[in-house]
């Protein structure tokens, strides 16, 4: 190996924290990461009991669970993500009074079905993109409101 070469290696997602996937190492440190920079994503359960380097680097393990690549920046999609997630992060944190219980969610029933016709994996992009347009947002209330867009919709659930 030499400085430069990419390298990979198993860590175990602990939480978010502030916007980052707070990992620990296989030398039982902990660390924080982007969360893109996690892409191969599964259970630890539903893995085989051994894992080898050569299993995540070419072989079945890689290809069942790698999450698929981000496909090259497209403005308009993220720019219409930043858009709903602003949105939905807007109607959320405003009073009873501003917006009120029974017309937010009338507001976001219609956009709620259409993500659900989504496959998982659609959902689970968008869901990424929603999370990429809070992690340009400053820490504090208004990035953790965003950060919670995903959820609200249930875009991260899997199909059943």
């Amino acid at each position: 190996m030499h400085p430069g070469d990419l390298a990979s290696t198993l860590v175990v997602f602990l939480e978010d924290r502030h916007g980052k996937a707070l990992v620990r190492l296989p030398n039982g440190s902990k660390t924080s990461l982007p969360h893109e920079c996690l892409d191969l994503v599964e259970v630890a359960e539903n893995l085989p009991d051994h894992v080898s380097r050569d299993d995540l680097t070419s072989g079945p393990v890689r290809e069942r669970y790698r999450r698929p690549a981000p496909s090259p920046s497209d403005p308009l999609l993220s720019t219409l993500a930043a858009a709903m997630a602003h949105l939905v992060a807007a109607v959320d944190t405003s009073t009873d009074e501003e917006a009120s219980p029974d017309a937010a969610s009338r507001w976001f029933e219609y956009p709620a079905s259409l993500f659900h016709r989504l496959g998982a994996q659609d959902r689970h992009r968008l869901a990424d993109l929603f999370r990429d347009a809070a992690r340009k947002e400053p820490e504090g209330t208004w990035r953790d409101a965003l950060l919670e867009v995903p959820e609200a919709f249930g875009l991260d659930e899997d199909d059943s």
